[in-house]
């Protein structure tokens, strides 16, 4: 993965083809989000169906896995005025179709920070001390063709400032489920890199 000067994941038209060369994620109509075969207009995926995403933020991040059999999707869905939530996706590849993977919370209803906790709590936060009204989960990238990376953004309450970020790795097995393997939060330094 590449990552810009301020140390986020760059987006060159080059990233957005698969490791493979097999699939391609484009924009029909430089709108709507869609997986295609490489050098085709056959779309295998139509991502503006697959994800309830309003047309003002069709802007999404897709990461890949090393083998091109999965990929993650960065997205925010329709949420509360006022606040942010922004979640992730994943597909994985089943003979010739692309097919959406359980999702990893139920719902913009409850924070996806306490969710996640729950399977595997961080040490040293408590999702509880964090702002509701920004929910940021994101995909950071692939370890291997079956563990992924996940970025959870922590606001203080009273603040409103960045008090905390954790990774959460996420292991999957053939059939696409997925579990929590390790959750840590990051230092101070990391946390700075990261913004």
């Amino acid at each position: 993965m590449k990552f810009d000067s301020s140390g986020s994941p760059s987006t060159f038209a080059s990233d957005w083809i698969s490791p493979d060369k097999q699939w391609e994620y484009k924009f029909a109509d430089n709108k709507f989000p869609e997986i295609v075969k490489t050098g085709t207009t056959q779309v295998v995926l139509d991502l503006d169906k697959e994800l309830d995403v309003p047309s003002a933020q069709r802007a999404s991040r897709l990461i890949w896995s090393p083998d091109s059999k999965r990929f993650g999707i960065n997205y925010s869905p329709p949420h509360a005025p006022h606040t942010s939530y922004d979640t992730v996706a994943f597909f994985q590849l089943r003979g010739d179709k692309w097919m959406a993977l359980p999702s990893l919370v139920d719902g913009p209803d409850r924070s996806q920070l306490t969710q996640l906790a729950r399977a595997s709590p961080p040490k040293s936060t408590q999702p509880r001390d964090c702002a509701p009204d920004t929910d940021v989960l994101k995909l950071r990238n692939w370890t291997a063709a079956d563990t992924a990376i996940l970025y959870a953004q922590c606001f203080a309450r009273r603040s409103g400032q960045l008090e905390a970020g954790l990774l959460f790795t996420l292991k999957f097995d053939d059939a696409g489920n997925w579990k929590i393997v390790h959750a840590q939060r990051m230092s101070n330094s990391e946390l700075y890199n990261e913004q």
